[in-house]
C-alpha cells in the first residue's frame, strides 16, 4: 500500500502537500506530513519552501511557519473584509436541527455522525455541517472501527460563547428536564385558562 501512495505522488509531492494543507485546515509539522506519507522530511520540506513562495505576500492565501509547524491562512490585508463575511455567517441563526445537534455533541463529547443520527432519528449531515462551519464543533479523532468515522466534540468558540470553561460547566441533564407530571401539570393548566 505504501509503495503504492508513493508511485502516486513521486512526481508531484509538491502538489500533495498543497492539497493537504488546504484540506486539513490546521497547522502541520513537516514530520507529521512526512511520517503520513512515508516520505524523507526533507522532500516535505523543500515542497513546503515552493509553497512559500507560491503563497507570498500578494497572495489572498499564504502560507505561514510556526515554530516547526506551517499553516495555510488568510492574508492579513484582506482581514477587513474577510472578517465582514465571518460576520454575517455568525449572525445567521442556527435551525432547531442544528441547535438540537449541538447539545448531542455538547453532552457527548467524542460522539460520532452515526451516534447522533441514532439518537436524532434523522440523517444529521447538514446540521454537523453547519456546526462545523460556525467553529462550535471540530473533529478530534477518527475512530479504529470500519470506515474510521469522525468523532466531534465543542470547540473553545462554543465554551465561550457559553460563557463556561468546560463541557463539565454545562447544566446537568437531570437539573433541565421537564418531567412528564410537569408537562401534565401544564397543559392542564392551559386547558384551565382556555375555558375560562
Amino acid at each position: 500500500m505504501d509503495k503504492i501512495l508513493e508511485n502516486d505522488f513521486e512526481d508531484d509531492l509538491t502538489n500533495v502537500v498543497e492539497s493537504i494543507m488546504f484540506a486539513l485546515g490546521r497547522e502541520i509539522s513537516a514530520k507529521e506530513i512526512a511520517s503520513t506519507l512515508h516520505v524523507e522530511q526533507n522532500q516535505i520540506e523543500n515542497s513546503l519552501d515552493v509553497l512559500m513562495e507560491k503563497y507570498n505576500i500578494t497572495s489572498g492565501v499564504v502560507l505561514i511557519k510556526v515554530k516547526d509547524s506551517y499553516q495555510l491562512v488568510t492574508n492579513n490585508k484582506n482581514y477587513k473584509y474577510v472578517a465582514k463575511f465571518v460576520e454575517n455567517t455568525k449572525k445567521q441563526s442556527l435551525s432547531t436541527a442544528a441547535l438540537e445537534t449541538l447539545s448531542i455533541i455538547a453532552y457527548n463529547p467524542k460522539i460520532t455522525k452515526s451516534e447522533i443520527e441514532t439518537i436524532r432519528g434523522v440523517n444529521s449531515d447538514f446540521a454537523v455541517n453547519r456546526l462545523l462551519e460556525c467553529g462550535l464543533v471540530e473533529e478530534v479523532a477518527r475512530l479504529n472501527l470500519p470506515g474510521r468515522p469522525a468523532a466531534y466534540s465543542v470547540t473553545n468558540e462554543f465554551l465561550k460563547s457559553c460563557n463556561i470553561e468546560d463541557v463539565s460547566c454545562l447544566p446537568k441533564f437531570d437539573e433541565i428536564r421537564i418531567k412528564d407530571e410537569q408537562m401534565l401539570i401544564s397543559d392542564f393548566e392551559k386547558d384551565d385558562q382556555t375555558k375560562a
